[in-house]
């Protein structure tokens, strides 16, 4: 088979019964919000029967504080893709799901079960956006937890620019603010360090309007 007809086969949307739902967000009213995906096992057994030869490996660990970030690689007919994943660092399990959420979201760069990430992209706007004017709202915990909560690289852009407008270092900024790295954050913390980025834009405009 092709390599172009095995992404294609890859990429179809994976079938209902296979999708778990969990608690993915709170909205600003308080109000939980689920998200869709799907279990490790079920990513293999895909792999398995539409490319069998495909093969995988661990290629970092990396202690955060009390999480770890875990670099894994799937290589599919000579390509390689790789994906990250946190978890707890003090017990087996987490440092396990890490293992599987980096393997499931390098799987994702070959297509499967990207329409749920994408559903959940879509909805980040709604759960992570901030009235213009009221003051950011920082998570008690800004570092994320999961792959799936983990900054995304249109807020990791966002913030670069931003603070590069403004000739601010994001990641002082970010140390100094939230005691963690731009690429440590959260999706919802971001959310909010994009927000008091752009709030002193507006306030360091208003500085040289009123000079």
């Amino acid at each position: 088979m092709p390599f172009a007809e095995t992404l294609k086969e890859l990429a179809q949307a994976v079938s209902p019964e296979l999708v778990r739902q969990r608690i993915g967000w709170r909205d600003s009213a308080g109000r939980q919000h689920e998200v869709d995906y799907v279990e490790w096992h079920v990513v293999a057994d895909l792999l398995d029967r539409i490319c069998p030869a495909w093969s995988h490996e661990v290629t970092g660990i990396k202690q955060i504080g009390d999480y770890v970030a875990v670099t894994a690689s799937i290589t599919i007919r000579g390509v390689t893709r790789q994906g990250v994943g946190t978890g707890s660092a003090y017990d087996e399990k987490g440092i396990k799901k890490a293992e599987h959420d980096a393997l499931k979201r390098a799987a994702v760069k070959f297509g499967i079960a990207r329409e749920l990430y994408r559903k959940e992209e879509e909805a980040a706007p709604q759960k992570n956006g901030a009235a213009m004017n009221e003051a950011p709202q920082f998570p008690r915990d800004p570092v994320a937890k999961t792959m799936a909560d983990l900054v995304t690289p249109k807020q990791l852009v966002a913030i670069r620019a931003i603070a590069n407008a403004q000739n601010v270092n994001a990641e002082s900024e970010c140390l100094e603010m939230l005691k963690c790295k731009p690429e440590e954050l959260s999706r919802r913390a971001a959310s909010a360090f994009i927000d008091h980025l752009k709030a002193k834009t507006a306030e360091a405009g208003e500085v040289r309007h009123a000079g």
